[in-house]
């Protein structure tokens, strides 16, 4: 009876504020569990897609439970999401078997069309659900668990528990669920990255006038971050979230299967160019011809773009992470110079280093600790140093219909800052955007809207908008909102929890 386990842990874990009692609640809760391993895969949602989206899930629930759609629809509205309006709105049933294999199973069932074994299997399953174990299953089905616990906490969890194992470095080699599996085991963890393992890339801090003891510039791209794996004439392409992308660059693949280097892990940034063969920046938007377009030779054409590597993760079978970025850099040497990041001499001034960058058309200089080892999250050994314009990284938490021409498509978007227990708006924005992008985001939108009220559209934050303004302003009230903000790119790169914080916005106010 391993899934009415796993609700009522989930149901604590909803329940408590303090992260510090959420990390001794999973902790304590692990042994409970035939197979811990799963449960961390699913608590941290290191789960496969499974192609279900807001609408086709109220309709396979209903279905199911027989029940109509707007009966379900009601539930969501009246209680914020479906898997507690089921909770509220169901008789409790009976408990069931089911294991937490089982589960997992369930978690990553191809949900593409209803007329399929996988809805059967669904449908079957449900209703044997009792319905605490149905609020939780819909929760993770629907990759929205709204329990406040994130893969950090399930890190600091298994830490607890091996207080003497350097449990967050090996997760930056491993998931944690793989680490968490060995230790338990008394194993060790592997500590070798090969091509195809996508490793969680390092992340920049913002630049504040403190600096590392030895650094070195480079330029900042206005393109997007990829991880590109080659193994010998096999080249996978990950954007920052780990996901396949490597059908949109045919152009690059090509490029790296010429390189020396028969293996490696490449740390990139792929950025639009005014034409193939240049390395002069080109405006980020048409990028989305890439990331967008159907026909992707079409897109090579309309987007030319350029790949820099500005580290290296692997290099012929050797793994770097804890080299400093020192060496790390002798190995860029050994790869065409058109492909090497735009670094400056030791002894430029930053201003004049930014200066020169943003004169060239590029957004900036990234300042990075030459002594530093390659460490995924954020951190002060890389920081970034940009326009004093506001840029804020937010999601999207509703939308509303456009008017005129765009009457069909949303055209004004509510964003929200993280907070410690979800996400807070801070203002409306529409401008910056093409049509292009409106019907893109109207889509992908709709997949996942979790209520309506009055015009407005309240959709699951899944969709990362980078936004520009030109201040934060404060009402009396204690709210923050956003001056003349405009929409700078689509961050389908971003999850939502890596959006900016409220303390952020606080701090920048």
């Amino acid at each position: 009876m391993s899934l009415i386990r796993f609700a009522r842990m989930c149901e604590a874990l909803e329940l408590q504020n303090s992260t510090k009692e959420k990390i001794r609640i999973i902790d304590e809760s692990l042994s409970s569990f035939s197979n811990p391993k799963l449960v961390l895969d699913i608590l941290t949602l290191n789960l496969e897609v499974n192609s279900i989206g807001n609408k086709r899930a109220i309709t396979w629930i209903a279905n199911a439970l027989e029940l109509f759609d707007d009966e379900v629809k009601a539930e969501q509205e009246v209680w914020g999401d479906i898997g507690e309006g089921m909770y509220q709105f169901l008789p409790n049933g009976k408990e069931s078997n089911f294991t937490i294999k089982q589960l997992y199973s369930l978690l990553v069932l191809d949900c593409s069309s209803i007329n399929s074994d996988s809805y059967t299997i669904f449908a079957e399953s449900i209703n044997k659900m009792s319905n605490l174990e149905l609020k939780w299953f819909i929760r993770y089905w629907l990759r929205s668990p709204r329990n406040d616990v994130s893969e950090s906490t399930v890190i600091k969890a298994v830490k607890r528990r091996f207080p003497n194992r350097n449990v967050e470095h090996l997760s930056n080699i491993q998931h944690v669920s793989i680490v968490f599996h060995h230790l338990e085991q008394n194993k060790e963890p592997p500590t070798s990255i090969q091509t195809g393992m996508f490793l969680k890339p390092s992340l920049a801090k913002v630049y504040s006038n403190n600096l590392p003891k030895n650094y070195i510039l480079d330029t900042k791209y206005d393109g997007n971050r990829y991880q590109i794996h080659k193994n010998k004439t096999d080249v996978l392409i990950f954007n920052r979230k780990g996901k396949l992308v490597t059908h949109q660059f045919p152009d690059v693949v090509e490029e790296v299967l010429e390189f020396n280097a028969s293996t490696c892990i490449l740390d990139t940034e792929i950025y639009p160019v005014t034409k193939k063969g240049s390395l002069d920046p080109a405006p980020h938007k048409i990028m989305a011809a890439r990331v967008h377009a159907k026909d992707k030779q079409e897109a090579v054409l309309k987007c030319p773009v350029q790949m820099v590597i500005f580290d290296i993760i692997q290099y012929m079978g050797y793994l770097l992470i804890d080299e400093p970025y020192r060496k790390r850099l002798l190995h860029l040497k050994d790869f065409p110079e058109n492909n090497q990041v735009w670094s400056f001499d030791e002894n430029t001034p930053i201003d004049v280093a930014y200066n020169t960058a943003i004169n060239r058309g590029f957004e900036g200089v990234m300042i990075k600790d030459l002594d530093a080892k390659y460490r995924s999250g954020r951190s002060n050994n890389i920081l970034k140093h940009k326009p004093a314009r506001i840029e804020l990284d937010l999601v999207i938490t509703s939308a509303k219909y456009g008017e005129g021409k765009r009457s069909g498509l949303f055209g004004s978007f509510g964003v929200s800052a993280k907070t410690k227990n979800g996400y807070q708006n801070v203002g409306n924005v529409g401008s910056g955007l093409s049509d292009g992008d409106l019907l893109y985001l109207t889509t992908e939108l709709k997949k996942i809207i979790d209520k309506y009220s009055s015009d407005v559209f309240f959709v699951l934050p899944r969709i990362v908008l980078e936004v520009r303004c030109d201040l934060i302003s404060q009402d009396s009230d204690g709210n923050y909102g956003l001056r003349f903000p405009r929409v700078i790119r689509i961050r389908n790169d971003k999850h939502a929890y890596n959006c900016n914080t409220i303390e952020d916005i606080k701090n920048m106010a």
